[in-house]
């Protein structure tokens, strides 16, 4: 049933094309289901996540193990027991399409030493042994239940990789340099360890998704200088994994707050406030602008309409949007310190005015005492200034 279950969804990625030709052989060698335990969570559209016993229902965990979705290993570092599901997924099986898009963007080939941030599973590990050989690929994982975990399904299943307990953000200085580091935990703009950088061979690439709190990704490539600095660009890829452990935010939440608040500052907007969100390029604009901000969609019921909630978690400034079907102008209620709803709409005329540009349109830049993301193309207006040199 496994090899079986490993190819349809090989040919089914296939098909839609998403298996990079170069890592077909190693996507079919290697048997996602033996990386998953048996009790699991998935997501069910309209119900959220929910939990999945290999044994009670053996047919429908098999059938998570070979699709192309997301399956949750862990919740809240540990200290949520399965069947429970808890506040912040932690470790889980990525969706294998974003995991193979992630690879294909790494660009590795044969004789490459590759760096692997955050073990989680051990699968992604397994990829890249199976496809460079298990002496030229070194994974990292903080958390030592899931250290342990990684280690005993590798070797399972045939592979003995060089695998680390510690903290990612170091990096291996012991094995380096490398000529690929690769993170599966998303990076804060600006954030990114200067440790992987100077541990890469000059020339050597750098794959990372870079966040905000509103934005999950981009994926963003890295070429290292020979002088210890980096430059990235955006891949056509986003992914929506977990953030790198010491860099984690506040989730914040709404409890306390009314999306009406009678006592809330006031005010109309012609703008309908879903279009500040409804897409990555934008999505990203904003996310620069509202560091620490989360964002949330409450769809209309009998007691409100669409509410587009942002939060600080950090000073309790908060907004909510509220719109329908019918034309504006729109309610938006304002409390709180920050006044998040104009930050945010400023931050969308900005980039209507400077063209729309996409995310593929900014450069990253590292060096060791400094990092700032720039639009390399000219704008029509002057870009946004940040409170931690990132322009």
């Amino acid at each position: 049933m496994t090899v079986a279950g490993q190819d349809q969804l090989a040919d089914e990625l296939c098909a839609a094309g998403q298996l990079p030709p170069p890592w077909a052989p190693a996507f079919r060698a290697v048997d996602r289901a033996g990386f998953l335990p048996d009790r699991v969570w998935v997501e069910e559209e309209g119900a959220g996540y929910q939990p999945l016993d290999r044994a009670a229902e053996p047919q429908r965990w098999w059938q998570a193990a070979y699709s192309n979705q997301v399956v949750v290993t862990q919740f809240d570092d540990g200290d949520t027991v399965w069947p429970k599901v808890g506040r912040r997924p932690t470790c889980s099986a990525s969706m294998p399409s974003a995991i193979l898009g992630m690879l294909d963007v790494l660009d590795t080939q044969p004789g490459h030493r590759v760096l692997e941030i955050g073990t989680g599973t051990g699968y992604n590990a397994a990829l890249l042994a199976q496809y460079l050989g298990d002496d030229q690929v070194s994974t990292i994982e903080l958390d030592p239940a899931l250290y342990e975990l990684a280690r005993a399904n590798l070797a399972a299943a045939g592979y003995r990789p060089s695998v680390l307990c510690g903290d990612g953000a170091a990096g291996d200085p012991s094995s380096a340099p490398f000529d690929r580091v690769l993170a599966t935990a998303t990076v804060r703009l600006g954030e990114l360890p200067h440790a992987w950088v100077a541990q890469t061979a000059p020339g050597g690439r750098i794959v990372v998704p870079v966040r905000t709190e509103i934005t999950s990704g981009p994926v963003v490539a890295f070429t290292v200088q020979p002088e210890g600095t980096a430059t990235g660009r955006a891949a056509p890829l986003s992914v929506g994994f977990m953030e790198l452990r010491a860099q984690r935010s506040p989730l914040g939440d709404l409890s306390g707050l009314r999306w009406d608040d009678p006592d809330a500052d006031t005010h109309a907007t012609e703008l309908t406030p879903w279009t500040v969100f409804n897409g990555l390029d934008q999505r990203w604009v904003v996310g620069r602008r509202l560091r620490g901000c989360r964002w949330w969609h409450w769809p209309p019921t009998r007691e409100h309409p669409h509410v587009l909630w942002l939060l600080d978690p950090t000073s309790r400034s908060w907004a909510s949007a509220t719109y329908s079907t019918d034309p504006g102008p729109y309610t938006v209620r304002q409390g709180g310190p920050r006044r998040l709803w104009n930050e945010a709409e400023a931050a969308y005329h900005w980039w209507q005015h400077a063209g729309q540009p996409s995310v593929e349109a900014w450069e990253f830049l590292i060096t060791p005492d400094r990092q700032h993301d720039r639009l390399t193309a000219q704008t029509a207006s002057p870009q946004p200034e940040t409170d931690d040199g990132m322009t």
